[in-house]
């Protein structure tokens, strides 16, 4: 990987965990704080919980880019759930 795309990927995985952070400060979807909590109390550090989380967005903003279609916040919230049952 060179340098550039190496940034571009710092980028993006800030991008999405300042996302995930936004989601759970404004309880939408409210399964974000839920989430984050589960993690947490589970052993997982702060940030490797914001980690885990913003793979999963990353995961479906890249689904509806790919495939032209709306966000699905439900399929979101789902995804985000299956990581507290890890």
């Amino acid at each position: 990987m060179d340098e550039m795309e190496q940034a571009e990927d710092e980028f993006a995985q800030k991008a999405m965990i300042e996302a995930v952070e936004n989601q759970i400060a404004d309880g939408h979807p409210r399964e974000a704080g839920m989430v984050m909590m589960a993690l947490t109390k589970n052993g997982l550090d702060h940030d490797a919980a914001l980690e885990k989380m913003a793979d999963v967005l990353a995961v479906h903003v890249a689904a509806t880019m790919e495939n032209q279609t709306p966000f699905d916040i439900n399929a979101y919230a789902r995804d985000l759930l299956q990581l507290a049952k890890g």
